[in-house]
C-alpha cells in the first residue's frame, strides 16, 4: 500500500472497530440477564418471563445498532482492502457480502430485543406458556427470511480466512491467531466447554455466545490496525 492508502486503511480499521464496539453494546443489552437452568434459545429465559427485561434496552439496542452499522461499513472496507489489489473479484466479494452483513446487524439486534420484550410483556398479561407460544409463532414466521443473512456472513468470513491462508492479503499468515473465525470459535466454544465440565449456565455464557461475532470482528480490526502501524515502513 502507498502511504495515503495506508492512512485510509488504518482509519477504516479504527472506525470499523468502533462500529463493532457499538454493536457489542447491543449484544450486552440482550445477554446481560440473570441465568436460569430452564433457559433456552434466544428469548425463552427466566429473566424475560419474570418481567426483568426493561424497554430501555430495546431502545439502546436499536440506537447502537443503527450508529454501529454506519461505522461497521468502514471496517468492511478495511477487510476488503486487506486483499491484494490484483485479486479484484475477491475484494468485491468481501465488500458486497460484508455490506449485506452490516445491513442485517441492527435488524437482527432489534428482532431479538423485540422478542425478549414481548415475552416479558405478554407473560405478565396472558401467562408464561401462552406468551412463549405467541412469540415462537412470530419467530418461526420470520426466521426463514432472517436466515438469509447467514449466507453473506459466511462468505465474508470464509473468503477473508482463505485469502489470508493463501497469501493473498497484505498480512502474514500468522495473523490467523487474530482472525474473526478464530475468535468467534473460541467465544462460542467457551460455554460448551464450561458446561461439559459440569458448570451451571451463567450470564457469562450468554455474553460469550451472543457477542462472539462482533467481539471477534473488533479483535480482528484492532489487530489489523496494529499490524499496519508496525509494518508502515
Amino acid at each position: 500500500m502507498e502511504q495515503k492508502e495506508k492512512i485510509k486503511y488504518q482509519r477504516n480499521c479504527l472506525l470499523g472497530a468502533l462500529g463493532a464496539a457499538l454493536l457489542i453494546v447491543g449484544d450486552l443489552c440482550i445477554s446481560i440477564v440473570p441465568a436460569s437452568p430452564a433457559d433456552k434459545g434466544l428469548y425463552v429465559r427466566g429473566a424475560y418471563l419474570n418481567g426483568d427485561f426493561q424497554l430501555w434496552r430495546v431502545a439502546l439496542l436499536l440506537v447502537t445498532g443503527l450508529v454501529g452499522m454506519f461505522f461497521y461499513a468502514f471496517g468492511i472496507d478495511a477487510i476488503s482492502e486487506q486483499i491484494l489489489p490484483k485479486y479484484r473479484k475477491t475484494r468485491a466479494l468481501i465488500k458486497y457480502a460484508g455490506l449485506l452483513y452490516v445491513a442485517s446487524a441492527a435488524t437482527l439486534h432489534f428482532l431479538v430485543g423485540t422478542l425478549a420484550y414481548w415475552v416479558t410483556y405478554l407473560s405478565e398479561h396472558i401467562g408464561r406458556e401462552q406468551a412463549i407460544a405467541y412469540v415462537d409463532d412470530y419467530y418461526n414466521l420470520l426466521f426463514p427470511a432472517v436466515s438469509i443473512v447467514y449466507i453473506p456472513t459466511a462468505l465474508l468470513m470464509l473468503t477473508s480466512l482463505i485469502s489470508l491462508l493463501a497469501g493473498r492479503t497484505v498480512m502474514k499468515r500468522s495473523m490467523i491467531v487474530f482472525h474473526i473465525i478464530t475468535w468467534q470459535l473460541i467465544f462460542v466454544l467457551i460455554p460448551d466447554i464450561r458446561q461439559a465440565m459440569g458448570a451451571d449456565i451463567s450470564t457469562l455464557d450468554y455474553v460469550f455466545s451472543q457477542a462472539s461475532g462482533n467481539t471477534a470482528c473488533l479483535i480482528w480490526l484492532v489487530a489489523s490496525f496494529v499490524y499496519s502501524k508496525r509494518n508502515s515502513n
